[in-house]
């Protein structure tokens, strides 16, 4: 059901599409929070092994951006030019794109694992475990993407509540899953990763079931369009560039982190995931902001884009603030959800009152970004921040 995003009162319209798209954002951290809680009783080896293999995950959907990226912002922009038929037409061709990708991209996790892990020269029990993870996540993806694809539709749509409710059933039945998985099956790490595989294809199944008639055309109409795809491509390139430049600087940075131990990559892979709750919280703000440029500029109603990046920035002030107290009062307290190690414990609480002084800095950047991004401009935000790393 499309939602209107180009009438009534912008602060409005915008809390009221972010608030479950924030919702959903979480219910995908909820998947690795909870594999990270219950991996931690394995010890930190095994967290460091999962956190390891999390690096290339990230880097998979960086590469599927390319495509991803313009979906929900080509979507938006039709619906809101009332041009019906070409956005399902483009969501349907986009989610072509973004499987080809995913399958590439897979492929080359299932030959090339052994050398990608081996980068960080950790001790053999730690690879041995990142090996069986990497492996059977990276399979997972298809399964996530497809739901991401979804999730941007549904939101250029301006219906949020979908998304949100469909995955929060994956969350539940993740936390069902993964101790049956992993303690129970005795599979470890790697029945971490079938929890998680198991709950996204109950998730996507349920969203193919109920939207994939709304989103896409039927089966009988489907017209693969290179032309469309490269289009989608084109948005999605700059942006996409950036996010795995990002994502390879993190992966060197874990390998200097490796040197010192599996105490000091668990820690880091603990407060990345607890940092997580900021990007994920402006990340849902940014999504609702795009999809609400998105109509706006498509219909042409450019005051009200205007207006609505204010309320975009007031909002992320507000929530960075807010993250920068909780890591800098809390940091202790937050890591030792996880793990019982001192050690990592105080790594990661030093790690936490370091990046909580970026925290209101990184939430107004990521809603500039998707103002930018929401009327197609996306070289401008890309070329911005990788000049400036």
């Amino acid at each position: 059901m499309q939602k209107d995003l180009t009438t009534g009162n912008e602060t409005a319209k915008i809390i009221k599409l972010a608030i479950p798209i924030i919702g959903s954002s979480f219910m995908l951290l909820a998947y690795n929070l909870i594999d990270m809680l219950w991996v931690g009783r394995l010890g930190s080896e095994a967290v460091a092994a999962v956190g390891t293999s999390g690096f290339y995950l990230h880097l998979g959907w960086a590469f599927v951006s390319i495509i991803m990226m313009g979906i929900g912002i080509t979507v938006a922009q039709l619906l809101g030019n009332k041009d019906y038929k070409k956005a399902k037409e483009v969501s349907t061709n986009g989610l072509i794109g973004v499987l080809f990708l995913t399958l590439i991209f897979v492929g080359l996790i299932q030959v090339f694992y052994n050398p990608i892990i081996g980068f960080f020269n950790m001790n053999a029990r730690v690879e041995g475990l990142a090996f069986g993870y990497l492996r059977w996540s990276s399979v997972g993806l298809i399964l996530l993407f497809t739901f991401q694809v979804f999730s941007r539709i549904s939101n250029s749509y301006g219906d949020s509540k979908t998304p949100f409710r469909i995955s929060l059933i994956g969350v539940i039945l993740n936390i069902i899953l993964d101790p049956i998985f992993i303690f129970t099956l005795d599979l470890g790490v790697i029945g971490a990763a079938w929890a998680s595989i198991m709950s996204q294809l109950v998730v996507v199944t349920i969203f193919w079931v109920k939207r994939a008639s709304t989103f896409l055309v039927s089966k009988n109409e489907i017209k693969i369009s290179l032309q469309q795809i490269l289009e989608l491509a084109k948005l999605g390139f700059p942006p996409s560039v950036q996010y795995m430049i990002f994502s390879i600087i993190a992966i060197v940075m874990a390998k200097i982190v490796s040197g010192f131990g599996s105490e000091a990559i668990a820690a880091q892979k603990i407060g990345h995931q607890i940092e997580a709750i900021t990007f994920m919280t402006i990340g849902g703000l940014n999504s609702a902001i795009l999809s609400y440029t998105g109509q706006n500029y498509g219909a042409k109603l450019f005051g009200r884009v205007r207006r609505g990046y204010w309320v975009g920035i007031r909002l992320s002030v507000i929530i960075g603030v807010i993250m920068t107290a909780l890591f800098l009062l809390f940091s202790t307290e937050l890591v030792a959800l996880f793990v019982k190690d001192i050690k990592t414990i105080n790594i990661g609480s030093n790690y936490l009152k370091i990046v909580g002084l970026s925290q209101v800095f990184m939430c107004i950047e990521m809603i500039a970004t998707g103002i930018i991004n929401g009327i197609g401009k996306t070289r401008i935000p890309a070329s911005c921040l990788l000049y400036t790393s």
